[in-house]
């Protein structure tokens, strides 16, 4: 597909010292992700089986392994183990039906397969999302900042932390930067290949709609549609987030330039006509298995207060706002006119209309509210990062805006980046105290620069030591 060709372009376009920036921050995020596994085995007693079931949705992880073992039984389809109801119809799934059938070739155990397709699934994730972001940041720094926070940005959760979890507290209280995995990037990478897999394919076939819809051919429609076919049979839920988005995206470009766009219309009711095959599928499962049936019934996951994901977004939230304005007013004309507004504008403008839907989605009259949460970090933080930028410009360019500080204190100077450094040269400051030593620099693959505490003396010549 051409998509591929202009991944490949973005990539070509990186400097070696980015591309190895990228790899190595995949390697450090992903090995994160593991340190608690080994330890939990390295730990475990001798007469005790290490299953590595996390706090978020433990029981999911059981469920996903049962169905990679009934698969690797040699079956095309799985059931649910966990009861003793009659299922005279099995349920397929892409993802688990792949898992499954590469333990019976490999003879490798449910466990560790879960854990290496998780592993390789998020390194290509992180991969095309930093090559997403070099479409909309074309300062080096600022892609790099921006990774930073889709891969470890989260919220204040751990302020709302108590001792008793129960389902009122959870929804009354608690930060969903510590429950909904779905909803934030680096816990959906430690969670489990579910999740970045739909997040993955979510990602592609939006990128492939800002690049590709206004001239793709129908051969490469359909590739699109089974895409979305793949994605709703492995997690259905995410079918409403990207029917709901395109559907918005399009009939407010509709709007905004009075025109009805038959041919995109057409592409983008094939995509919805092929991977809208998925609901069949549920709906017939829904008919013939009286356990799903049931299970559907009983399977309601609403979203907590919106305040709880405020503070799950923190200062993500704060930013967003700053920038979610300006991108869904970054609109632009379709590739069918002759009027283009730029790349950042059309990403821009799509990542708006994605993060409003998905908000929207979030408090819609669904029982599975929460699950419509999956993927809602990426919009969110790409934008607090674009309200970043903003935020930093204004203060660069109305400096009277300033207020004058007497006094300003910096720690772990030793760590500083381009970007605190000119935030800090941007306040009025009278009185500047810094403790730092070169020798405890450790976090330059993360952006922070020694040179600005070796060079202190230079840039601040009266300094006192």
């Amino acid at each position: 597909m051409k998509i591929i060709s202009k991944q490949w372009k973005i990539f070509k376009g990186l400097s070696k010292g980015e591309i190895k920036f990228v790899f190595l921050m995949i390697f450090l995020i992903l090995t994160l992700t593991v340190i608690p596994l080994i330890f939990g085995y390295s730990t475990a007693p001798a007469d005790k089986f290490y299953t590595n079931v996390p706090f978020l949705a433990g029981a999911d992880r059981m469920v996903y392994l049962s169905q990679m073992e009934e698969v690797s039984q040699g079956r095309l389809t799985f059931h649910n183990l966990y009861t003793s109801e009659e299922q005279p119809v099995g349920i397929f799934s892409p993802l688990w039906f792949s898992l499954g059938w590469l333990k019976r070739l490999t003879g490798l155990s449910s466990l560790f397969i879960f854990h290496l397709s998780r592993i390789i699934l998020g390194a290509v994730f992180l991969f095309l999302l930093y090559l997403f972001l070099a479409r909309i940041f074309k300062e080096v720094k600022w892609r790099k900042i921006v990774f930073l926070i889709l891969s470890f940005g989260s919220g204040l959760g751990i302020f709302t932390l108590g001792a008793n979890f129960n389902p009122d507290y959870l929804y009354e209280r608690l930060g969903t930067d510590f429950w909904i995995s779905e909803g934030n990037t680096f816990l959906s990478l430690y969670h489990s290949p579910l999740f970045i897999f739909s997040q993955l394919l979510i990602l592609v076939i939006f990128w492939w709609a800002i690049e590709r819809l206004n001239k793709a051919r129908f051969w490469e429609v359909l590739g699109v549609g089974f895409l979305t076919l793949i994605l709703g049979l492995t997690h259905p839920y995410d079918l409403i987030i990207v029917f709901s988005v395109l559907g918005v995206w399009f009939i407010v470009k509709c709007l905004l330039l009075k025109k009805w766009f038959w041919p995109l219309f057409f592409k983008l009711f094939i995509i919805g006509l092929i991977g809208g095959a998925a609901f069949a599928y549920f709906y017939y499962l829904k008919l013939n298995n009286p356990a799903f049936a049931e299970w559907l019934k009983q399977n309601v996951t609403l979203s907590p207060k919106i305040g709880n994901y405020i503070i799950g977004y923190g200062l993500i939230f704060v930013f967003y706002i700053l920038g979610i304005y300006r991108a869904v007013k970054s609109r632009n004309k379709p590739r069918t006119t002759s009027t283009s507004l730029g790349v950042r504008g059309r990403y821009l403008f799509f990542l708006g209309v994605w993060s409003v839907v998905n908000w929207f989605l979030l408090f819609s009259p669904l029982p599975f509210q929460r699950k419509l949460a999956n993927g809602l970090h990426l919009p969110m933080a790409m934008i607090a990062g674009f309200g970043l930028i903003l935020a930093v410009n204004f203060l660069k360019n109305e400096p009277e805006k300033i207020p004058k500080f007497s006094h300003i204190l910096i720690d772990e100077y030793q760590d500083i980046n381009d970007i605190q450094i000119e935030l800090i040269n941007l306040l009025k400051k009278s009185n500047l105290f810094c403790v730092g030593d070169p020798r405890q620099a450790i976090f330059g693959w993360r952006g922070s620069n020694i040179k600005y505490i070796q060079n202190f003396t230079v840039k601040y010549e009266n300094a006192q030591i």
